[in-house]
């Protein structure tokens, strides 16, 4: 898996720079369809990019977990705190009652259409503050020692 992995790392990063740049370098101020297919492509290698990173990662994890059960119940508890985040975000985005302006049409977004781009804000704030508070408990500890 090592080998995989140094060999295939260069060619992913050279595969997405190309493609940063691509996108980057083909949007002037006038949209064309070229400019569309570029950031298109470029959006679609990320998330492919990430489904990849997800698969393996939960992957590797229940292939750990099974090697070593021991740390099953971490698992689980980090696991179901994930679920309760995200789901958490998606409730208290999914209350708010405001409009966002969508100003290339001169309107406004649908509800809908971003509850989960506000949810996704949301997870990110929490994660953010729990790396604050992580690095912080870390630093007192490390100082009391």
């Amino acid at each position: 898996m090592g080998k995989l992995i140094k060999y295939l790392s260069p060619i992913l990063i050279a595969v997405t720079l190309a493609l940063v740049f691509w996108s980057v370098f083909t949007t002037p101020e006038v949209p064309t369809v070229e400019n569309a297919t570029a950031v298109g492509s470029m959006l679609m290698w990320g998330y492919a990019i990430f489904a990849v990173a997800l698969v393996i990662a939960i992957i590797a994890a229940i292939s750990d977990l099974i090697q070593k059960p021991t740390g099953i119940k971490g698992t689980i508890f980090a696991g179901v705190a994930v679920v309760a985040i995200i789901a958490g975000a998606y409730f208290i985005a999914n209350g708010h009652d405001y409009q966002i302006v969508d100003l290339g049409n001169q309107g406004y977004f649908e509800r809908d259409d971003t509850v989960i781009s506000d949810a996704s804000i949301l997870v990110a704030y929490v994660a953010g503050a729990g790396a604050i508070i992580s690095a912080i408990y870390s630093a007192i500890s490390d100082a009391l020692k």
